[in-house]
């Protein structure tokens, strides 16, 4: 047994892949390991620089540098980490390892040159200072809007060579012992496999050599006399068979011509030979003209005739997508298989093929909602959460106890966590109207009155930036719509207006009647629009300005869930924009007469 080739072959073939296989499954994982080593590194550094801002900001602000020695100090002995406070010109006025009177001007590193410009820098270079190759996160310091210095925080890299060299250690020696026990379980599973199969072989020759005339008993059991008799038993039922196979085949005819999936067969010369109706729809093919010709000259796709070539030469069903435009621009995913003992052609040797295709079109649309909302949805979650995260930790290390940031770090998890809140409010309101839930509760509705309750709503928060809010228009207007959802129309629209309009500037809100339509316009003295961004401003997280809009609280989702609610009342949405010039959001209603009120 153990020396014959039906043995070694296989478990030659399984031994290169087990080893290939942990070779590379360990290099993969020591790889891995690696990358989340830095990972963690960067986001050690990062949340420490992050929590410090808050403290580098008041120590740079209010020039009290020894309250903030000795927080770094603090911070420190807890953790492994460099923590540098420079000024914005570049000197250095706190270091937790060492003396700043003793350091040069960093106005030429370049994190800090990346930190000045993007809000963050990273960069892996040697220390002049400690003579160690460093891993740098620097911060920028920002004190009432202006830029003022910078906090940094470090670490050696051999620390982290150290903790990748020790994992490397290990996951080889474990890939050392999962290759022994693997081959052992290998043989012996291989060698039990074989065994039945070499003894069958051993009766097979005797059978042809006409040594026996009926299997005899094998030491596993009676499965191979069992085997005998049925074929003794087989020509007995042959031609019982071929009566049923007909009956059968005039059976899937009838079905096949009543599926959805659309079904052809080839012969071994890829002459279409059976077309079911729902492919004839697909593909807008006649039965009558197109039978017997080749399928790539019908269909005049290359996917369809590599797919049919494949499946001759596989064993098993092959399956391939293929995105065709069809009349009714669909996507189809596809399967073939090549049809056991068919009858081959007089010019072809080649077995005939069935071809199935399946419409994915509505699974194709929801598999693209369902990646893009993943994608977005994590993107946007990860920016508080790993706020709440720094400041919790932060409180955690110990700044609990200090009643100079310790609320201040607390009403920052707050509002991060408003934030979250306002976020999954709006990705509830977008799922709802995504998915064809929308607003039914359609009635006759005073704009008027909703506008006026909207601007009372916001007046204190536009006081605040000390803007004006203007309303033209007092009488009646009235339009068909949902009053919850012009309400929210009405919020985004005005919100928006208020969070890009700088302080001292005006909101105006005017509601134009002409005599089949109803304007909504709410205009703005803001940043404005760029008119390349235009096009893309009603997208799912779409934001022109990333990093401002999320410093003022924006989810992204506002201006998507005003055009799925404008489609809804079956109004319009325009925008007129420019660059520092202001923005108008004009609502287009139909016109609802008096009688009908």
């Amino acid at each position: 047994m153990w020396s014959t080739r039906l043995f070694w072959k296989p478990f030659t073939y399984f031994s290169l892949l087990i080893i290939l296989g942990c070779v590379i499954g360990g290099a993969t994982t020591i790889s891995w390991q690696h990358e989340q080593i830095i990972h963690q590194v960067e986001l050690r550094l990062r949340n420490t620089a992050i929590s410090l801002q808050s403290p580098a900001e008041d120590a740079l602000a209010k020039s009290d540098l020894e309250n903030f020695q000795r927080v770094i100090a603090t911070i420190t002995s807890q953790i492994d980490t460099r923590i540098t406070l420079i000024e914005k010109q570049g000197q250095v006025l706190a270091d937790s390892q060492t003396d700043p009177q003793q350091l040069d001007n960093h106005g030429d590193r370049p994190e800090l040159i990346a930190a000045l410009k993007n809000g963050h820098g990273k960069k892996k270079r040697f220390s002049d200072s400690l003579g160690i190759e460093m891993l740098y996160i620097a911060y920028r310091v920002e004190h009432q809007g202006t830029t003022v210095g910078f906090i940094r925080a470090a670490l050696g890299t051999q620390q982290i060579s150290d903790q990748v060299a020790d994992i490397q250690l290990k996951i080889a020696t474990l890939v050392l012992i999962i290759i022994a026990g693997g081959l052992s379980i290998a043989g012996i599973g291989i060698a039990k496999m074989t065994q039945p199969v070499v003894q069958l072989i051993e009766e097979a020759r005797e059978l042809t050599s006409g040594q026996i005339k009926k299997p005899r008993n094998l030491s596993k059991g009676n499965e191979f006399d069992e085997l005998g008799q049925t074929l003794n038993n087989l020509s007995k039922t042959l031609s019982k068979r071929m009566r049923q196979l007909e009956r059968n085949h005039n059976e899937l005819l009838v079905v096949l011509e009543g599926m959805k999936e659309g079904v052809i067969a080839v012969d071994g010369s890829d002459c279409i030979r059976f077309a079911n109706e729902a492919v004839c729809r697909m593909f807008s093919l006649d039965v009558n003209r197109d039978e017997g010709r080749p399928i790539w000259e019908v269909l005049r796709n290359q996917m369809i005739e590599t797919t049919v070539h494949k499946a001759r030469k596989s064993d098993e069903p092959f399956h391939g997508k293929i995105e065709l435009l069809t009349p009714h621009e669909q996507h189809l995913s596809l399967s073939a298989s090549a049809i056991p003992n068919s009858n081959h052609s007089a010019s072809s040797k080649k077995p005939g093929v069935i071809i199935v295709f399946h419409d994915i079109t509505e699974i194709h649309r929801l598999e693209n909602m369902r990646r893009d909302f993943v994608a977005n949805v994590s993107h946007e979650l990860k920016t508080p959460l790993a706020s709440i995260q720094a400041f919790a930790e932060t409180l955690i290390d110990g700044a609990i106890h200090d009643e100079d940031n310790n609320m201040l770090f607390l009403t920052r998890i707050v509002e991060q966590s408003d934030r979250l809140n306002l976020l999954i409010q709006d990705l509830l309101s977008i799922a709802r109207l995504e998915s064809g839930d929308n607003v039914t509760d359609f009635a006759t509705v005073d704009l008027t009155e909703i506008t006026q309750r909207c601007l009372n709503d916001h007046r204190s928060h536009a006081a605040k930036k000390n803007i004006t809010l203007v309303f033209n228009q007092s009488d009646s207007v009235w339009v068909f719509a949902e009053a919850d959802g012009l309400t929210q129309i009405l919020d985004n629209l005005v919100d928006n207006a208020l969070k890009y309009t700088p302080a001292d500037g005006t909101v105006t809100v005017n509601i134009q009647a002409e005599p089949q339509t109803v304007h909504l316009k709410v205009t703005d003295t803001g940043i404005g629009i760029p008119v390349d961004h235009q096009d893309r401003i009603f997208e799912r997280f779409y934001r022109v300005d990333k990093a401002r809009s999320r410093q003022l609280g924006g989810t992204g989702l506002g201006l998507a869930i005003v055009k799925h609610l404008v489609n809804a009342f079956g109004a319009e949405v325009d925008v007129i924009s420019a660059a520092n010039q202001g923005t108008t959001f004009q609502i287009t209603f139909p016109l609802v007469d008096d009688a009908d009120v």
